[in-house]
């Protein structure tokens, strides 16, 4: 299933918003994404579309991604294409006033690589006063194509780019241009210890590029639930080994949870500016690892 979500980050005594723990032989930057896990505001869509930007502080997003979700028994592969347009003039509140989301418009067609887009219904999931609730915010553009042919031809070239097309149904010129794809992404979790005995440590590992850095992902899944919630993004070097430290994952409600979920991100990102339009286009190599709780 392809979901896509706004991550909110919350302040929380540990960590705190923005902070520097130690990883192996460097640093990661850590993010708190959700501070009460019993209440979320968001169901995750990271590992499954990469993306992790804040959606309130956008006017659009272009998003390309190569998937890959290994569970236990198997790897799956995705591809996946899709564009938002958000109003600016028409905000979604929660109860309480705070910003949830801007409604979206679909200003015309978009093709990637020559396919030209599907237009999709586009919602989201939250919690609002400890209710769940599903939210049609308006439209998005999507492609994508699952284990190699269903059911778009669309397929997310690695290392490389993907072509882009926008054609306005009303004044404009049309803009086209190449997303830059990053190599792909191939990751290794190992969990130490146990959630009983309060020890557990994970030690991550993925093919090193040296250039930059990338972003994992920590989110945790309920019993008998599919949808990850996330907890943590670190930012580390693009080096090929990070430990996790016990004190960040030993502080949460394991024993609520069933299974953990680690996505490693590798991606590009940055402005295309043709006229007085400015496209936010990001693409994203994602490996998301799903792992039973020891």
């Amino acid at each position: 299933m392809i979901f896509t979500s706004a991550f909110i980050l919350f302040s929380c005594d540990k960590p705190a918003p923005t902070q520097l723990v130690d990883g192996t032989n460097d640093e990661l930057e850590v993010e708190l994404l959700n501070k009460n896990l019993n209440d979320q505001y968001y169901n995750s869509g990271s590992d499954t579309s990469g993306i992790t930007q804040d959606l309130t502080s956008i006017t659009n997003l272009i998003s390309i991604s190569g998937i890959k979700i290994t569970t236990k028994t198997r790897t799956s592969e995705f591809s996946l294409a899709q564009a938002m347009f958000f109003d600016k003039s028409k905000p979604i509140r929660y109860s309480n006033g705070k910003l949830l989301a801007y409604q979206t418009i679909t200003p015309g067609t978009i093709k990637f690589n020559g396919t030209e887009s599907n237009i999709v219904p586009y919602r989201i999931k939250f919690r609002d006063l400890g209710i769940l609730k599903d939210t049609l915010i308006g439209n998005k553009y999507l492609l994508y194509n699952i284990y190699g042919g269903y059911p778009d031809p669309f397929y997310f070239n690695y290392d490389a780019s993907v072509s882009f097309e926008f054609n306005p149904s009303g004044p404009g010129n049309n803009i086209s241009f190449n997303i830059p794809t990053p190599p792909e992404m191939y990751g290794d979790v190992v969990l130490e210890g146990s959630k009983n005995e309060r020890n557990l440590k994970a030690v991550l590992q993925w093919n090193a590029k040296q250039e930059g850095k990338i972003s994992i992902v920590i989110g945790l899944i309920r019993h008998g639930q599919l949808l990850s919630i996330p907890v943590y993004r670190f930012r580390t070097r693009d080096d090929g080994e990070a430990i996790i430290p016990g004190r960040l994952l030993n502080v949460l409600p394991l024993e609520n949870f069933e299974k953990i979920v680690v996505t490693f991100i590798r991606s590009y990102e940055g402005y295309h500016t043709n006229g007085s339009n400015s496209l936010f286009a990001s693409s994203q190599s994602i490996h998301s690892i799903v792992i039973d709780i020891p």
